[in-house]
């Protein structure tokens, strides 16, 4: 008889092969809607999204401090210039800024309502943001008071990322919009990418600014297969690097040539998802599956793969990456609990020595359990007409190895669960 040990972790990260380092599913921010991250030192990482949600880990992410700021707008950027002062922006003009490392957070009046969808600084004394209808907005006074800037001839831009290195510094947007300043925003000038292109149709979308290149990404209008980055290393003359491929807007690099994207791959035929994540080490010429990172993950109506995914990274082995309501971080979380849930499923899973699992949810009865292996095929689908609420599935059939369990729920929760059989 073969020996089993289960492991229950409310994840859908498994990996092809064992890895000293693996990606791991964050449940603890589990049904929000995630839009950007950012990072102090090694061990705080910051969170934005909708319903005004500005979530804090002060360890790697193994444990979230949530809070909604009371108006519920969407939050689309946050940044942090010292350890204390930080900056979050959103829609309907809303900027929050915090003094004590995101304990308590306050809203910031402006003249817009226009939505903010980026913000970035050299200092307290020079700090920008970015929106809808060509809005610029400049600070002087750590973020007290904003000045509007009229630097656009068009009132119609929709911009999409702002970003500083020194002296340095990017804005983004839809028609081709690129500006660039060498003075820390003194005065901005237009770039051109693309001669040739149809600029009423790209859209820049992120920008980012290292040593010795900077990078940009691009999506074409109606065309989302099309997206491709580019890369300049005297802030002038600007190269093609590659396709991206459909879904890759926000490209992350650590340094000139090591960089990271991610993406999911809509399931075409099939209930699941794949989250992909590439990783280029000689300046996005080439990109390659890091480790082979493909994740059967939840079903394709949460719409994971509908909204841009964006990473980051801190080192090679330490980082986080988010799709819409899911975060994964590496290295893996810890192992939660075996009656850890996920929604309101209240889920306990055991195992017998007969090769059995057996599921209990009292407050929530089951539909339906699906087995899946590491490549997302389906070993076990078993379904009741009339809800139950305990389950006992037979494994005997199933060798070695990591296994994910897919728990319906009356209530439409989906629980998941990964075990390994030794």
């Amino acid at each position: 008889m073969k020996t089993k040990l289960l492991t229950t972790i409310i994840c859908a990260c498994s990996l092809f092969t064992v890895q000293a380092q693996e990606w791991g599913y964050v449940s603890s921010l589990q049904d929000e809607w995630l839009r950007k991250i950012w990072t102090q030192g090694l061990d705080t990482v910051y969170i934005v999204g909708e319903n005004g949600l500005i979530a804090r880990s002060i360890d790697q992410g193994e444990k979230w401090d949530k809070k909604y700021f009371p108006t519920k707008v969407a939050l689309n950027d946050i940044i942090f210039i010292d350890h204390d002062t930080g900056f979050a922006v959103g829609e309907q003009g809303t900027i929050l800024k915090t003094v004590d490392a995101g304990e308590h957070w306050s809203q910031i009046p402006v003249t817009t309502t226009s939505h903010i969808n980026a913000v970035a600084a050299t200092g307290l004394d020079n700090i920008w943001a970015v929106g809808d209808n060509s809005l610029i907005l400049h600070s002087t006074d750590a973020g007290e008071t904003w000045e509007q800037k009229n630097i656009l001839p068009e009132n119609d831009r929709q911009l999409t990322d702002i970003a500083f290195r020194g002296n340095l510094g990017y804005f983004t947007g839809n028609y081709a919009t690129v500006y660039k300043t060498e003075y820390w925003g003194v005065i901005w000038n237009k770039q051109i990418i693309d001669e040739g292109a149809n600029l009423s149709t790209i859209i820049y979308n992120s920008i980012n600014i290292m040593e010795n290149k900077t990078y940009l990404a691009s999506s074409i209008f109606n065309l989302s297969s099309n997206n491709s980055l580019y890369s300049t290393e005297d802030q002038g003359n600007w190269m093609f690097v590659s396709d991206l491929g459909f879904g890759c807007y926000y490209p992350f690099f650590l340094n000139d040539n090591v960089g990271y994207v991610t993406f999911v791959q809509i399931a075409v035929g099939s209930s699941m998802d794949n989250i992909i994540i590439l990783k280029t080490i000689n300046g996005g010429k080439n990109w390659t599956m890091e480790e082979i990172r493909i994740y059967p993950y939840f079903p394709s109506s949460q719409g994971i793969g509908y909204r841009p995914s964006k990473i980051k990274m801190i080192n090679e082995t330490l980082g986080y990456a988010i799709f819409s309501q899911v975060l994964f971080k590496i290295p893996a979380p810890s192992p939660v609990g075996i009656n850890k849930i996920r929604g309101n499923a209240q889920l306990h899973i055991s195992q017998t020595t007969d090769n059995e699992l057996v599921l209990n949810s009292e407050s929530n009865p089951i539909q339906a359990i699906e087995i899946f292996d590491t490549l997302g095929k389906k070993l076990i689908n078993k379904q009741w007409q009339n809800q139950v609420r305990g389950a006992t599935i037979n494994i005997n059939n199933l060798h070695k190895g990591v296994y994910m369990i897919k728990v319906t729920h009356s209530d439409n929760t989906i629980s998941i669960n990964k075990f390994l059989i030794r």
